[in-house]
């Protein structure tokens, strides 16, 4: 279902569309109650470039894969109620987000969290299913610990404000590591 730039509707109810897998409304004005009634079904849902959106809950769509988030208002709340069904999340340029947890997502694979507002705090609680990570240009995490991620292959920090000390807990499954232009970096 395609409603990107709707900004017309707001709240509406299709938890009775049990076959639909796939839901775009990226930069339209839906809001959270509608999001809390997508139905069961939804494998990929896009909220891309949304201000409506901040503590909905979607912890009842077990089918959900992929959920993009970027360039929105979502908040810390919404996020830690994420389903456990969950293999790649998109936060890219979120600006309202920093000490969620996400532990619990034990299928993700990937998580995007490029020129957002994220913090060690949050990083420090990133399930070990992870294998690849982005967090280019975040400016507010420094020393975080992802010695955990027994599978993470890949992570790109390029131009953030990481430290030697966060490095120092890099997995050693790391095959690719981008550290391009992160100015807090001595090594």
């Amino acid at each position: 279902m395609d409603l990107k730039l709707c900004h017309n509707i707001s709240t509406f109810n299709i938890k009775q569309l049990v076959n639909l897998k796939k839901i775009d409304s990226s930069d339209s004005t839906i809001n959270d109650a509608s999001i809390n009634n997508f139905p069961v079904s939804l494998q990929v849902i896009s909220l891309h470039s949304f201000s409506n959106i901040s503590d909905f809950n979607i912890n009842h769509l077990v089918n959900l894969k992929k959920m993009n988030c970027s360039y929105s208002t979502i908040s810390d709340a919404a996020i830690n109620n994420f389903p456990v069904s969950l293999e790649e999340i998109i936060l890219k340029g979120c600006e309202n987000i920093s000490a969620f947890n996400i532990k619990y997502l034990v299928n993700l694979k990937m998580i995007d969290c490029a020129y957002s507002t994220i913090t060690d705090a949050a990083i420090n609680n990133f399930p070990v299913s992870l294998e690849e990570i982005k967090l280019m240009g975040c400016q507010k995490i420094r020393n975080f610990n992802i010695n955990h991620l027994v599978k993470l292959k890949k992570i790109y920090c390029r131009g953030s404000s990481i430290t030697d000390r966060a490095l120092e807990n890099f997995p050693v499954s790391l095959e690719t590591r981008d550290l391009n232009n992160c100015k807090n970096i001595v090594q």
